[in-house]
């Protein structure tokens, strides 16, 4: 059994558009997604996004400017792979720019996701998100890296 991890996406979001980066290496490389990772020992979870988003965009948020959107679960077979908790980032110093693990982002319109470079999950648990309802979701995959098999969720609570 793998243990498992806890992890953040964080999605910039301004005038209606969201910010998304292409992943240059290590898992889900050459994807687009937002910012984000593994929570550290000894680290919140928003201590964690706010690192990431320093580490991999170079922007800057305070805790407050972080809205919990979404707690989405991975589960590889049955078993479940990550817990990811997803933040909508309204406000930000600093710009953007490019990181070892994080191509300069590119603003798309929140109803028209460029899904066929994304997570094959991200084309169904996005949009709603995206669109305001706050969930706990739960995909099925039946391996790393392939393709969803279900998505089920509940509001968040």
């Amino acid at each position: 059994m793998t243990a498992m991890k806890v992890a953040t996406i964080n999605f910039p979001i301004k005038d209606g558009k969201v910010y998304l980066s292409r992943k240059k290496e290590g898992f889900g490389a050459g994807r687009l997604n937002g910012y984000g990772g593994k929570v550290k020992d000894g680290e919140t979870v928003a201590e964690s996004a706010i690192r990431e988003l320093q580490e991999e965009a170079g922007v800057t948020v305070r805790e407050d400017g972080l809205e919990q959107a979404a707690i989405i679960d991975f589960y590889v077979g049955s078993e479940i792979n990550f817990k990811c908790h997803v933040f909508f980032v309204h406000e930000w110093s600093g710009g953007f720019k490019e990181s070892d693990e994080m191509a300069e982002p590119s603003a798309f319109d929140m109803d028209k996701l460029p899904v066929d470079e994304m997570w094959d999950g991200d084309r169904v648990w996005l949009p709603i998100v995206f669109s305001g309802t706050k969930i706990h979701g739960r995909a099925y995959y039946k391996e790393i890296l392939g393709n969803l098999d279900r998505f089920e969720y509940d509001a968040l609570t």
